[in-house]
């Protein structure tokens, strides 16, 4: 394994620049890869296409879902056994359908993007100059030139480096992100986890 250091960029042309300033600053072309990233969900990484079985967001979802139909059921057929005398028995069975449809619905929105803490960070879209930086002094430069060249993100990771290119990139797996370019479109900056 390989201390990999890796930016993404909005268009090529930004991209390749910083390749070549890396190239200047004595980083060997065998150290240097430029790849086009998909957006996320479309590395079609399972057999019929996206990347991944289920989406993190929805997990709980059926909990909630049934939680909420059992609650909406019991209200709904309280609510249509006041309206017995009005419109009939029919009145119980369509207000614990009704309300077991909107507790549903209700205890499945309310579950949903609760994933247990944990951040689910795709990586964006874009252009990729990764560069196998063997040592603390080169992967401060890379860091550096970078951020400097306007990298939307700019990533740590440890990877399996050969005849030039990061062989085992899975652009599924979430950035270990140290530095982010700013909203107003400034350099990346600071140190995120």
């Amino acid at each position: 394994m390989t201390q990999i250091v890796a930016g993404v960029f909005d268009d090529e042309q930004s991209a390749t620049a910083t390749a070549h300033e890396l190239r200047r600053a004595g980083f060997d072309a065998a150290n240097l890869d430029q790849f086009v990233l998909n957006p996320p969900g479309r590395h079609n990484a399972l057999p019929l296409g996206g990347d991944e079985d289920a989406d993190a967001n929805a997990d709980g979802a059926e909990k909630g879902a049934l939680r909420g139909a059992g609650i909406g059921s019991a209200i709904g057929a309280v609510a249509g056994l006041a309206a017995t005398p009005l419109v009939g028995p029919i009145a119980i069975a369509a207000g614990a359908a009704t309300g077991a449809y909107a507790g549903s619905i209700t205890g499945t929105m309310n579950k949903l993007g609760e994933n247990n803490g944990q951040r689910h960070e795709p990586r964006p879209a874009g252009v990729m100059v990764a560069v196998n930086a063997d040592s603390g002094e080169h992967e401060e430069v890379a860091i550096d030139l970078l951020r400097v060249g306007g990298a939307r993100i700019i990533e740590r990771a440890q990877g399996s480096w050969r005849d030039g290119k990061w062989v085992d990139f899975d652009p599924v797996r979430d950035p270990d992100i140290i530095a982010r370019r700013d909203e107003s479109g400034g350099a990346a900056s600071g140190q995120e986890r």
